[in-house]
């Protein structure tokens, strides 16, 4: 990039940040269908000229949103990266991201939840009248489930991971685990999240005993 479009660029991409932001935050404020497009435009401080250079309508805008509240929630829940390669570390990260949520939740009640500008349970419902919004968020969580696969397969491949155990089902057995601990906490339901994860270890992990063997 030259440093003649760099200006252009970076001026577009912070335009579209506001818009995200201003959407995000309306969502928090009204749920997901009040908001109209000139009061996000107007929060953001654009007009819909602006909007409509980065969005072609507010379907587009909604998945935009959500793949920006969805996509960090589970890269902090399900390890990405050299940290996916670990099963065990794959849970711990489970087991402690979600607890810290759930202690945000204790402290200040539902509202405190880090998804509040986009609560899981109203984004399943937007999902189930929105096609595209679905099939976004279908593909989301199918790549979490994938780096759960990997790391199982890998930990069987280590000797450490039952080899029994499905690494696809497991993929789809934890990512559900998680988006389901996820409405529960924005719902104010408590979890013991520790358990629920020295549970999931505890019938997959190989006995130490038989790691060894060949």
């Amino acid at each position: 990039m030259t440093e003649r479009n760099r200006p252009r660029e970076v001026a577009k991409e912070e335009t579209r940040e506001a818009l995200l932001l201003a959407g995000l935050a309306e969502f928090a404020e009204r749920g997901l269908d009040a908001p109209s497009l000139d009061t996000i435009c107007a929060r953001a401080g654009y007009t819909r000229g602006a909007f409509y250079v980065h969005f072609r309508d507010r379907e587009e805008f909604v998945v935009a949103a959500m793949e920006r509240v969805l996509g960090p929630f589970l890269d902090a829940v399900v390890a990405r990266g050299e940290e996916a390669h670990d099963l065990a570390r794959t849970i711990e990260r489970f087991v402690s991201t979600l607890g810290a949520m759930a202690q945000l939740v204790s402290t200040h009640g539902p509202a405190g939840f880090p998804s509040k500008t986009l609560p899981l349970h109203r984004l399943l419902d937007a999902c189930e009248r929105s096609p595209r919004l679905a099939e976004r968020f279908i593909r989301i969580v199918r790549e979490a489930m994938a780096r759960v696969e990997k790391s199982t397969r890998r930990g069987q491949g280590a000797r450490e991971v039952r080899g029994d155990v499905d690494p696809e089902q497991l993929g789809a057995v934890l990512v559900s685990l998680a988006l389901g601990a996820i409405v529960a906490l924005e719902l104010g339901i408590a979890l013991d999240l520790e358990s629920a994860g020295k549970t999931v270890l505890a019938l997959v992990a190989r006995p130490a005993s038989v790691r060894g063997e060949a």
